[in-house]
């Protein structure tokens, strides 16, 4: 009989956890068992998590072994903006621009800095005492999980060490908005760089990131897209509403802006009156102020509603009932490497999707591949406006559905089965 893997993942983001972190590797831990594999995962106990979702805990599989540890997490005292990917409801005070220049500055690689001492010393004692422990899985961000992991691969040369990035470091879209200096701006490259090239295997979910990550390191990062397990149930049987209703999940900062939308949704209002009687625009989740300034300068304050998150069970539940679901990149940095794992979460939910990102990117060929929608450009309004109208006649006429194609690719089993191969 082949001996199990033990395999030992440093994963910030873990149920009770909710967001979108954490639903990478919650989704890859239903398939270790029935790969060989044994999981442990090292998390936070009680962090300060933006979102936490309790209904998450009863996911996590039952042979998955969780190992918990206090953390100290200063920011949270400064005020908890980490992850929020600079979604501001209104113009930042001067306090909240210092608190960023020292995220930016002191706290390196990030603001969960404090949790990497004592997670080395704590694992290089459970190591030592679980030699059956060879390979080390390390998530992020935040990328204080890599340099947990690169410690430890300096103690334990002979594991193997996978750092499995998320999305990227110093290319990360936000990056810039942490005012970092030139001295802090070096020390991260730096502790990026060795980070990058000392892991035996580098993991991320787009081909762009990879790219982006094989110039740093001059090395190669193999691509394991984020993924879902995809339901079956029949799309045509959900009840929609009498709502031409358009529907974005999570948070949108300024650079997710979708104003290609707004102007289409203006031009279609001036030109058929009986559009607004139908148009109904959700936004679910924390929105940028100035993201609520555009649509309010097109005059759509009457249609467009920002509600609060909801936790994730009733975020599948939602995005089901929606005609249309808006799925918009941020228009800044790495935007051709942004594939989130909300557009397969989006192609689950077998509703058409509207995607808004730049032409030559991973979300663009991922949405042509899969015939799940319309993907247009930052400044396509004719080709976002012709979409909108086409899916608002079918909407009329009670035919506006999905049916994706190519999404097994996509399937949660398949992807932590290429990355239990890896380990």
């Amino acid at each position: 009989m082949k001996e199990e893997k033990h395999v030992l993942l440093i994963a910030y983001y873990w149920p009770p956890s909710g967001g979108a972190g954490v639903h990478r590797w919650l989704r890859f831990s239903n398939y270790f068992k029935e790969n060989g594999c044994k999981l442990t995962v090292f998390c936070p106990e009680d962090a300060a998590w933006l979102e936490t979702d309790s209904a998450l805990l009863e996911k996590v599989p039952d042979d998955v072994k969780i190992i918990r540890r206090k953390v100290f997490e200063p920011h949270k005292y400064l005020g908890n903006t980490a992850g929020t990917g600079f979604t501001e409801k209104s113009k930042p005070s001067l306090f909240k621009r210092f608190v960023t220049w020292v995220r930016g500055n002191l706290f390196i690689p990030d603001s969960r800095v404090f949790w990497i001492r004592p997670s080395v010393r704590y694992l290089s004692k459970y190591l030592k005492n679980h030699p059956e422990i060879k390979t080390i899985v390390s998530s992020g961000p935040p990328h204080s999980a890599h340099v947990i992991g690169l410690r430890l691969k300096k103690k334990f040369p002979n594991h193997h060490w996978v750092a499995d990035f998320r999305d990227p470091w110093t290319q990360i879209d936000f990056y810039h908005n942490l005012n970092v200096g030139k001295r802090a701006d070096k020390k991260q490259k730096s502790l990026e760089r060795e980070c990058l090239q000392t892991a035996d295997e580098v993991v991320t979910v787009s081909t762009h990131c990879a790219s982006g990550l094989e110039e740093i390191a001059s090395r190669n990062v193999n691509v394991i897209t984020n993924g879902y397990i995809f339901p079956d149930f029949d799309p045509t049987k959900v009840e929609l509403g009498d709502k031409f209703s358009i529907s974005h999940f999570g948070t949108m900062p300024l650079a997710r802006n979708p104003l290609v939308m707004w102007k289409a949704l203006r031009s279609m209002l001036d030109e058929n009156p009986g559009f607004a009687d139908h148009l109904s625009v959700n936004l679910i989740g924390v929105v940028d102020y100035n993201v609520m300034n555009s649509f309010k300068e097109h005059g759509l304050e009457a249609f467009v509603h920002v509600s609060p998150l909801v936790p994730h069970a009733k975020s599948i539940e939602l995005q089901r009932k929606t005609q249309l679901l808006l799925l918009a990149a941020n228009n800044s940095g790495n935007v051709k490497g942004i594939l989130t794992g909300k557009f397969f979460e989006y192609l689950g939910a077998k509703r058409p999707i509207l995607a808004i990102g730049s032409a030559d990117s991973d979300l663009a060929r991922a949405v042509h591949k899969t015939e799940c929608g319309f993907f247009a450009d930052f400044e396509d309004v004719t080709g976002t406006k012709a979409f909108l109208m086409d899916a608002y006649q079918k909407f009329l006429e009670n035919k506006l559905y999905s049916t994706p194609i190519n999404t097994e690719q996509y399937d949660s089993k398949n992807l932590a089965k290429e990355f239990i191969d890896l380990l």
